[in-house]
């Protein structure tokens, strides 16, 4: 028992919401360099992370979600230095290094960079980032409803009960039964007590504002998601970095900014328009210095 209690722990930090960098650093003869040291630098935090190429020259870093500059140095070469790479959730990024002979006072900087591939996981899905999250109309600012954007995946409109066990989003990954999902937010169960995706009283789930990305896996999971057979969502909240940042929204639905359909005919000079109909969805965030974002909203 205490060793399969062991083992369901060790699988607890892969699946956090961080991203891998790995590739191979090779001379200009295509020999590999062992002992490199590879540097990683948070551009929005400052946190720096660092690891050393193994004896055939290979290295892999683990980094949470966001924006970093990699710095490749070893005695005798000139270092090397990707600027403004992005890392998305989940993804398992290859960045090969090729350093030149020189002076470690001379450093090559690379200021344009292709975006990162991936070409170590056969996995199928697709990211949701955090333009798509603010820029496409979500009623009630749902952030669950985007999982429908990924190809395969299908609402189960009569699975929403009025059992709270059933309030939130249920969907069907390819087919799967739709409590076949699992979601996680920073790494822990989002998901309900029934296996749908979790929920408030009133159907959604609030705090769109304090959501930076998410990715949807529909199939060929990695080894280390588990627990269900139909799609792995993992999701990442917004975090402070070096400056203090913050919004404030309102979402405002009524009648007054609505078209009348064929039915809503006054038959009294002093009816309305349109049935009343009045919805305000007020709130903000704010994150500072290395600080986790704080939210609100009515």
């Amino acid at each position: 028992m205490a060793g399969l209690f062991l083992l369901g722990a060790s699988l607890v930090p892969a699946q956090l919401p961080t991203g891998a960098i790995s590739g191979r650093v090779l001379d200009s003869s295509g020999a590999a360099i062992p002992g490199a040291t590879v540097t990683a630098m948070n551009r929005e935090t400052g946190r720096v992370q660092t690891t050393q190429t193994s004896s055939s020259g290979y290295y892999k870093i683990v980094l949470p979600v966001g924006s970093y500059d990699i710095r490749v140095e070893a005695t005798s070469f000139r270092p090397e230095v990707r600027q403004s790479l992005p890392l998305e959730v989940a993804q398992q990024a290859v960045l090969n290094f090729t350093l030149s002979v020189g002076s470690v006072q001379e450093t090559v900087t690379v200021l344009a960079e292709a975006p990162l591939v991936e070409t170590t996981s056969g996995s199928l899905g697709g990211l949701v980032n955090e333009h798509r999250i603010a820029d496409l109309p979500l009623n009630g600012r749902n952030f669950n409803d985007l999982v429908l954007l990924q190809t395969g995946v299908a609402e189960n409109e009569g699975a929403n009960a009025n059992s709270a066990a059933n309030r939130g989003l249920a969907y069907s990954s390819n087919g799967a039964p739709i409590r076949s999902n699992y979601m996680m937010l920073d790494g822990a169960n989002l998901s309900g007590t029934s296996g749908i995706t979790g929920a408030s009283v009133s159907g959604s789930m609030l705090g769109v504002e304090g959501i930076r990305e998410f990715r949807v896996i529909t199939h060929a999971f990695p080894a280390e998601y588990g627990m269900t057979m139909g799609s792995q969502v993992t999701v990442v909240s917004k975090s402070g970095t070096n400056q203090f940042h913050g919004t404030a929204f309102e979402f405002l639905r009524n009648s007054s900014l609505d078209a009348r359909d064929f039915f809503d005919r006054k038959l009294h000079k002093d009816d309305p328009r349109l049935p009343a109909f009045r919805r305000n969805n007020l709130g903000g965030r704010s994150a500072g210095r290395f600080a986790g974002t704080s939210r609100f909203s009515s």
